[in-house]
């Protein structure tokens, strides 16, 4: 068995509260949507993660909240230090995961992509609500692929 990786933001998230922290704001409409279908695809692909770390922000938990239609009640642990971590504070973040297995981090750009190139070497698009998927390769990452919920057919 080898070791996976699948690196995901958040569904989209609303701003129609211009009272509420950062931290605090909710998934919109689309978001609310888009979380689910990329739950079906990631299950559909065989990427289903035996642990996910996941910020402590209200739109990651809910992005997570609205995957269980697919992925019930996977092994998840809410990590604070995702939430506006540099590409550093993530990667120490994976540091004590399993050594095989598939781990998913769910949590925010910028840090989401730039971990996808620090690890890989690829630099890629991640709107909200968007995985991609990295697989161990001797001491390397290579990114296997990416979904985004536009490039979904319904």
């Amino acid at each position: 068995m080898y070791r996976r990786l699948i690196v995901m933001r958040h569904a989209k998230s609303s701003w129609k509260d211009p009272h509420l922290e950062d931290h605090d704001r909710p998934l919109n409409k689309r978001g609310l949507r888009d979380a689910p279908r990329i739950s079906d695809e990631l299950y559909s692909r065989g990427w289903i993660p035996d642990l996910i770390l996941v910020s402590s922000s209200r739109r990651t938990m809910q992005t997570l909240e609205m995957m269980k239609n697919r992925f019930g009640d996977l092994p998840s642990e809410v990590r604070p230090g995702i939430y506006h971590a540099s590409v550093y504070d993530l990667i120490r973040e994976l540091e004590d995961t399993t050594q095989k297995g598939t781990t998913m981090i769910l949590g925010h750009n910028p840090g989401s992509e730039i971990l996808i190139n620090r690890l890989s070497g690829n630099w890629i698009r991640l709107p909200t609500a968007s995985a991609a998927l990295l697989v161990e390769n001797e001491s390397n990452w290579d990114l296997e692929d990416v979904i985004r919920p536009k490039e979904l057919h319904d």
